[in-house]
């Protein structure tokens, strides 16, 4: 049987307001939650505070009601003093510091039960025995620099028109890539509470690291799938954006990068964490890849440096020919100024005077008698 608009109407808004009192309930069950949570992390303070005082009464009172026997006095001053002894041992298993360097915060355990109440650092009283058993994770919640260097990414093959030989460079190859990040544990905003937790339940620090690494890893591995190795040494923007849209889901404008570096962006893999500086550094080939590489940007060099010199040539050769100078001697004289060629000049003194004398001794051996 078909049902009318109306029916479906009708269902509509029944469903819409089943999920608002599911809500509603959800809150209020929350709100009794946090109300009796906060009695138990109250009810420490409470108590020392009433030890204290009953303590101090107790060695007080005899003054003020009179001192009527020593036993009396005895009594009350043994009690207050035995209040004031046992306040001491109350102090000793229930306060406890949350350190300021490195600094620190203490995420609340109830009954064993991780709450998103966030402890600042300081001095605090804490109750870890029955029937309370209330105490605090403690976090380090200091920057951490990491550096990574990615190894062996294999890059596509850059295949042109003519077929590619095997060891040519431009035929794919492996590259590594230098990764660097600053992050904290997310301890300063509204929802800090739920975010330590996710923290501590991605394995704290050192657990952290390692997924972050992975993704990382992964995201690189993948773009190199898209680019050449000549491509990526030079793409290593394209790869910062694709990294940060990777971890905190933010497109890389001025913005986002100006939020970045001042108060960081939140991770969206539930790691609790919040990035304040990401940069690729060094992309560089490696192996057999790097020596390749090197030697044919050495015969790219080296063919650049050779057309620049033949445009020089080109253009003395034009110079001199306006000049009159025949082709074959100007080259010679570009080739010599190049240091391509060496000239040798020798000159022959009194060459005239020799010749002269030479000239008179033969005529005078033909002259006739």
């Amino acid at each position: 049987m078909k049902k009318s608009e109306t029916t479906i109407k009708e269902e509509v808004v029944l469903s819409e307001i089943e999920t608002q009192a599911d809500v509603v309930k959800k809150e209020e069950e929350k709100e009794k939650i946090i109300t009796l949570n906060g009695a138990v992390m109250i009810a420490p303070k409470l108590i020392l505070i009433t030890m204290v005082v009953l303590g101090v009464l107790m060695i007080l009172t005899p003054l003020f009601i009179g001192f009527k026997t020593s036993v009396v006095v005895w009594i009350f001053f043994s009690i207050g003093i035995g209040t004031l002894a046992a306040t001491g041992i109350f102090l000793y298993v229930c306060l406890r510091r949350i350190p300021a360097r490195p600094p620190y915060v203490g995420v609340v355990v109830i009954w064993g039960k991780r709450l998103p109440i966030v402890i600042p650092e300081g001095w605090h009283v804490f109750a870890p025995f029955f029937p309370f058993m209330y105490t605090v994770t403690m976090v380090n919640v200091e920057k951490v620099n990491i550096d990574i260097t990615f190894p062996n990414i294999r890059c596509k093959a850059r295949l042109e028109d003519q077929e590619v030989k095997q060891g040519d460079p431009r035929a794919g190859g492996e590259i590594s890539a230098k990764i660097s990040y600053t992050y904290f544990p997310d301890y300063k905003t509204q929802k800090s509470g739920q975010r330590l937790i996710s923290f501590i339940n991605s394995g704290g620090h050192e657990g952290v690291q390692r997924i972050v690494k992975d993704l990382i890893e992964e995201d690189v591995r993948e773009m190199a799938h898209d680019y050449s190795w000549e491509q990526i040494t030079f793409s290593t923007g394209d790869i910062k954006k694709s990294l940060v849209k990777k971890l905190t889901g933010e497109e890389l404008t001025e913005e986002i990068a100006e939020e970045l570096n001042k108060n960081g962006l939140p991770d969206i893999a539930d790691l609790g964490i919040k990035i304040t500086r990401f940069n690729v550094g060094e992309v560089k080939e490696q192996g057999e890849l790097a020596i390749a590489a090197g030697n044919f940007a050495k015969e790219v060099q080296e063919r650049r440096g050779e057309n620049k010199e033949m445009e020089f040539v080109r253009e003395q050769l034009k110079r001199l020919k306006k000049l009159g100078v025949s082709p074959d001697v100007a080259l010679d004289t570009i080739q010599v100024e190049r240091g391509k060629a060496k000239k040798d000049i020798k000159t022959f003194r009194g060459f005239e005077t020799a010749a002269k004398a030479l000239g008179e001794g033969l005529s005078g051996i033909f002259k006739k008698p």
